[in-house]
């Protein structure tokens, strides 16, 4: 019998093409099923939003709630499918990657997605609503705030595009402690005078809100510090090990 050319690692140029393209009209076909379930859960996240922040939005064009609508059920889908488009290239990228890179990339990639699902999770939940309400804060009693939906809609992408980012700290603090760039102490010294220069900078009115942003955030960083230190002993640990064992070899008499 034949062996399957993708177990081997036997497969032709030709054939990896093939196969990438199957891979993405899988990803594909699995995105456009969750676009459609997206489009129903669209109008039920949209009012969540709306009632999270800004209590009622407006449209400014006829076109413009189907827009934004169709966006937001095109990032629902994506979300959605997400497990199996990663299946599909994970499937598609592992026969060609070492036992040892297999056993560090999967679960780096699996926390990276993870943490940045929480980060927009908290974007959406928490601090979207609360930058919101602070910012009213500077309204006047003539002012009468009628915000868009695209406008509103763009903000929260935005919000939970950065939250998601900022939550890659613990893994970029282990990639950087990793290769030598950073220390556990010079994280310490970096979050304490980071979160006073912000607390002096920020207004008066806008203090209590810096501090409750500001302390889950020093929690994620003291999370990375953790995670810093943690490596940076295993590093410290790796030629300690490896001495005794040399140091054994050499004790072996040469026949």
């Amino acid at each position: 019998m034949k062996e399957d050319p993708r177990v081997t690692g036997e497969m032709t140029f030709l054939e990896h093409l093939d196969e990438l393209r199957r891979v993405l009209v899988q990803a594909a076909a699995a995105s456009l099923a969750g676009a459609l379930a997206g489009w129903w859960l669209a109008p039920r996240v949209l009012e969540d939003i709306i009632r999270r922040t800004v209590k009622e939005a407006v449209v400014l064009s006829p076109l413009e709630a189907f827009n934004e609508r169709f966006k937001l059920a095109l990032l629902l889908g994506l979300f959605l499918a997400l497990p199996i488009v990663l299946h599909r290239i994970w499937s598609f990228v592992v026969p060609g990657l070492f036992k040892r890179e297999r056993g560090w990339i999967l679960p780096f990639v699996m926390a990276s997605i993870a943490l940045f699902a929480l980060g927009a999770w908290v974007a959406y939940g928490y601090l979207v609503p609360l930058v919101i309400q602070v910012l009213s804060t500077f309204m006047t009693p003539s002012l009468k705030a009628e915000i868009r939906l695209s406008a509103l809609l763009g903000f929260v992408y935005n919000m939970a595009l950065a939250c998601g980012l900022v939550f890659q700290l613990p893994l970029v603090t282990m990639a950087l402690t990793a290769i030598g760039l950073v220390t556990p102490r010079t994280l310490l010294y970096a979050i304490v005078a980071a979160f006073f220069v912000t607390a002096v900078i920020t207004p008066g009115d806008v203090v209590t809100a810096q501090i409750v942003m500001g302390v889950p955030m020093t929690l994620l960083y003291f999370v990375s510090v953790g995670l810093s230190w943690l490596v940076a002993r295993r590093k410290r640990e790796g030629p300690a090990r490896a001495r005794p064992a040399e140091e054994g070899e050499d004790a072996v008499p040469s026949s």
